[in-house]
């Protein structure tokens, strides 16, 4: 039978704590941020309140044009949808919590967006909780990217 003893010191102790508060500090960093991962709380159950919040993001949407349709996340990402996630996962969502989950796709018509196509903006919503969208251009030399607020949008 083997006895192991262990004396504690105030070292050990002090030492603890560090370990403790430097793990608590890299929760926190590596926790997602940023408006999108906030607003994915924020309860869409109306057009009007999707264009209200899109407009706290800094977009004027268009109110005529609108398209509504349901979709699938699907349950396995291929290489394309992975791309997509990652991008998703840029602005705070992550579509892999609603893999094999229908969504609503709702789909407008960006009019205060600094490019000269149209642009064009999704938002998901799945239970009247956004959880992911993407701003873009059907134009081959276009852009696409998440949803983040316009001021800090990247072509």
């Amino acid at each position: 039978m083997n006895i192991y003893t262990f004396k504690l010191t105030k070292k050990h102790i002090v030492a603890g704590i560090l370990l403790i508060a430097v793990l608590v500090a890299l929760l926190i960093l590596l926790a997602p941020s940023g408006s999108a991962s906030a607003a994915s709380t924020i309860k869409i159950k109306t057009q009007d309140d999707c264009v209200r919040w899109l407009a706290e993001l800094g977009y004027a949407v268009s109110g005529e044009d609108v398209q509504s349709r349901q979709v699938t996340i699907p349950k396995t990402f291929d290489a394309v949808y992975e791309t997509y996630n990652e991008m998703q996962r840029e602005c705070g969502f992550d579509l892999r919590d609603y893999a094999g989950k229908k969504v609503t796709l709702t789909t407008y018509r960006v009019t205060n967006y600094p490019y000269d196509e149209p642009v064009l903006l999704d938002v998901l919503v799945y239970k009247h909780k956004v959880v992911g969208g993407a701003v873009y251009t059907a134009a081959v030399d276009g852009f696409m990217h998440g949803l983040k607020p316009l001021e800090e949008k990247s072509e």
